[in-house]
């Protein structure tokens, strides 16, 4: 079970790419190209970070998105959380609608605890380790 969509890893590698506030702004294709993601997939994706106020658009030429606040400052469930909302908290592993303490399925109690390691390493991984991670790992240099 993977409870982070696409869009979320998408989304993060994407932001990973970005200076932070006062930093030159990317075109969103440029980072559609440097992380495999199609174009106008990743314009969808960057539309509901700016909604999450996650990144800020500039128009125009020289035109682009850049952070709306320091990649320290951004964990990633934060990002998840704008992409996926929480619904995976909560969820069954197995699927089933109707899953608690009270009513749980053979894997709940597994489940429940590895939703909260899940939950504990988004909250304190931030946009920066990503960053640093991928520029360590890297062959080339991302989008300027």
């Amino acid at each position: 079970m993977h409870p982070l969509s696409q869009s979320a890893g998408y989304a993060i590698l994407a932001l990973s790419c970005l200076d932070d506030p006062g930093g030159e702004p990317i075109l969103v294709q440029s980072v559609a190209e440097w992380i495999g993601a199609p174009g106008p997939y990743l314009s969808k994706v960057f539309h509901a970070l700016g909604k999450a106020q996650l990144v800020a658009t500039k128009r125009g030429r020289n035109g682009g998105v850049v952070l709306m606040r320091p990649a320290r400052e951004i964990s990633l469930d934060m990002i998840a959380a704008a992409m996926d909302g929480e619904e995976w908290q909560t969820s069954c592993l197995l699927g089933l609608a109707t899953c608690s303490d009270e009513r749980a399925c053979p894997v709940h109690t597994f489940w429940t605890e590895e939703r909260k390691r899940i939950l504990t390493e988004l909250q304190t991984t931030t946009l920066a380790d990503v960053a640093r991670f991928e520029r360590t790992h890297r062959l080339v240099n991302p989008p300027a």
